[in-house]
């Protein structure tokens, strides 16, 4: 897969941590540190009964490149069906298992899956509750 072919896949989905570790991690890092963060929190039932087809795992956070690079390719995203849980939680743990969660195209009328709107910096509690269901 050339670079140009790598991005038109990236750009071509809408990306969700599954862990809050993860999440607290990118807003920790040295360009994000010193902002607030509105951070949504989706109902994530709600969002495999009308994405599941769109939904694609990957075992690594696919953007990024700096620390320890993962190969990328075709089968960086795999579908919920296609993709080998039980071996990658035995390998890596529960945590670790999945990634991200990728929606291919976004995901239309997002306010019907949101569960919470927060504003958040890293390392604290919620400074407000924008929104809540």
């Amino acid at each position: 897969m050339t670079l140009d072919q790598w991005l038109e896949v990236l750009n071509s989905r809408v990306f969700f941590w599954l862990d809050r570790t993860h999440l607290e991690t990118l807003m920790g890092a040295r360009a994000y540190r010193d902002r607030a963060h509105d951070v949504i929190e989706i109902d994530t039932a709600r969002l495999l009964e009308r994405e599941r087809d769109e939904i694609t795992l990957s075992p690594i956070n696919s953007g990024n490149t700096m620390y320890n690079p993962r190969p990328r390719g075709s089968r960086t995203f795999l579908p919920i069906a296609d993709y080998p849980f039980e071996d990658r939680r035995k390998a890596r743990g529960l945590r670790s298992a999945v990634v991200e969660l990728a929606v291919t195209h976004g995901v239309a009328e997002i306010g019907n899956v949101v569960a919470r709107v927060e504003r958040r910096r890293a390392g604290c509690a919620a400074e407000a509750v924008l929104w809540e269901r």
